[in-house]
């Protein structure tokens, strides 16, 4: 690994062990469940402009989130190796940035916003757009990551299951943790 190839990293089930969209939508119905109607409106509009609407009615405690401290040791390790960390999520800039400012670890943040949700082949293109094909290391958990650890230097595996770690037996690899069977 190089210090001139930048580590990117995922939020959700990457660095920490929940899903923000599930988390502001148990925070939102629970203190107004009556908004469960208006959800297939706002998803209607967009995933991006569904986050957003959540976000608009929850804050998320960013000190009480689960936090993968395999990943943290990994970021760490490469911080002082003098790479550059980036936060890329799917999850509201909102919530993003509050992690990132909590954890203090990441160089910049790449999130969705109400107009475009960050994921998959969205978050594929904008890292090639930006760092060029094979120019960004990224760790991930979820077959949705697969375009974008297609277009990576490094595919890092966090959190997998033993599926998704054959899925990418093609690319170049390093695996962090795995899930329980």
């Amino acid at each position: 690994m190089s210090k001139d190839i930048p580590l990117i990293v995922d939020l959700d089930h990457t660095l920490i062990n929940t899903d923000l969209l599930f988390e502001s939508s148990k925070g939102v119905l629970k203190h107004q469940p009556w908004l469960i109607l208006l959800y297939p409106f706002w998803f209607f509009q967009g995933k991006g402009y569904l986050k957003d609407q959540l976000v608009r009615r929850f804050t998320i405690d960013v000190s009480a989130l689960p936090y993968i401290q395999d990943t943290i040791d990994y970021i760490n390790e490469r911080k002082k190796q003098g790479s550059t960390i980036i936060l890329a999520t799917a999850s509201h800039k909102d919530y993003a940035f509050a992690v990132a400012n909590y954890i203090d670890l990441f160089d910049d943040v790449m999130a969705s916003n109400a107009d475009f949700n960050l994921s998959s082949h969205n978050k594929a293109d904008k890292l090639v757009e930006r760092f060029g094909q094979k120019g960004f290391d990224y760790m991930g958990d979820h077959m949705r990551d697969m375009p974008v650890w297609e277009a990576s230097n490094l595919s890092i595996l966090v959190n997998v299951t033993d599926k998704i770690i054959n899925r990418t037996a093609h690319l170049n690899t390093l695996l962090i943790s795995k899930k329980e069977s």
